[in-house]
């Protein structure tokens, strides 16, 4: 991996869990894993990431930019054209997109932690992002789940 990504991905989460509101340190413990609830691919360690649950089975209420933020990420991966686009640039806008959903957090309490669930595997799947047709497919699916959680 690039030696200069790695500490920007690094530093954009720690932007993330630094400007949100209110937050636990336990989905940060559990940052170093590799699997998610849209993800079928096993971890590499014995836990996995944290699961997004409901609020006693309704969505959560998210703030304005955050949506937006998920919907940005969306066009960019359906805009993507993998017989002419250039996969770093792919890369590259949504780690952009994705820094500016951290920048914009304005989420409290159990929604926030709840957000935090959802993000974690989107930032696993963009630090190794190659934007195979495997790799987008799967960031693709993520990011429609979105709507199964918050609103």
């Amino acid at each position: 991996m690039n030696r200069i990504l790695l500490p920007l991905l690094l530093l954009a989460i720690a932007a993330f869990y630094g400007s949100c509101g209110e937050h636990t340190h336990e989905a940060a413990a559990h940052a170093d894993h590799t699997t998610s609830p849209a993800d079928s691919t096993p971890a590499t360690d014995h836990d996995a990431l944290p699961p997004v649950t409901l609020n006693n089975g309704l969505r959560w209420q998210a703030n304005p930019e955050t949506t937006a933020g998920i919907a940005n990420m969306v066009g960019i991966l359906a805009a993507y054209d993998p017989s002419t686009g250039d996969p770093k640039a792919l890369k590259a806008a949504l780690e952009e997109e994705f820094g500016l959903i951290f920048k914009r957090c304005t989420m409290t309490g159990e929604a926030h932690n709840q957000l935090h669930n959802y993000l974690l595997p989107i930032h696993h799947q963009l630090r190794e992002f190659e934007a195979t047709d495997v790799q987008r497919n799967a960031l693709g699916e993520h990011l429609a789940a979105y709507g199964n959680y918050f609103e």
